[in-house]
């Protein structure tokens, strides 16, 4: 758990706060179809309005999402750090298939809540502008980092695992010295309980 880098904890916060949004909106609603003037007002409250196809495939998606997720979790022939990495890429994967079932209303919808929840989060952390613009820049170097090892044909697959470790442990002390020990003890709080939300 320590190990999770600062894009990790991003991500993860942001494909919570957007997954719970799915989530909610997946949930059994007494219209089967929405009315078209209702998905047209979607955009600009925030509701993705799903149609009842929609939500049956969204909890396909999830249903499938777990099972895999404890079965990657169970894995006794992964390190912990194997582990995160394909959760990780399976919270990637499935964010995605979710967001194909959206049409392109309800994923500026979409959009526009996810980035609500990050701001909550920032607010939530308290964080001040120069540290915003620091974990912003943190994340695009970790982004470009991570890229460029995971392209590196060069490299076998555990030289790729040994170098991702390294910039996990990079970004994690480069968080630490971005944030206040009260705002890590508090991200780490935020992503326990958004992890038992997740998956």
């Amino acid at each position: 758990m320590h190990n999770l880098s600062m894009r990790t904890a991003i991500l993860l916060l942001g494909l919570s706060v957007s997954g719970g949004a799915l989530l909610a909106q997946a949930a059994p609603n007494a219209a089967a179809n929405v009315a078209p003037e209702a998905a047209q007002s979607a955009p600009a409250r925030g509701a993705l309005r799903l149609t009842a196809e929609q939500r049956q495939k969204m909890q396909e998606l999830r249903a499938g999402a777990r099972d895999r997720a404890e079965i990657i979790r169970h894995d006794q022939s992964l390190t912990e750090a194997q582990k995160q990495d394909k959760l990780k890429a399976l919270r990637v994967a499935t964010g995605e298939q979710m967001k194909a079932v959206l049409t392109p209303e309800q994923q500026q919808a979409f959009a526009a809540r996810r980035a609500q929840g990050a701001q909550k989060a920032a607010a939530r952390l308290n964080l001040t502008d120069d540290q915003k613009a620091k974990l912003k820049a943190l994340r695009v170097s970790n982004r470009e980092q991570r890229q460029a090892v995971l392209n590196n044909q060069s490299l076998t697959s555990e030289q790729k695992q040994t170098q991702l470790a390294q910039i996990r442990a990079s970004n994690k002390t480069q968080l630490a010295s971005i944030l206040t020990p009260e705002q890590l003890t508090q991200l780490r709080q935020m992503r326990h309980s958004r992890r038992h939300q997740q998956l």
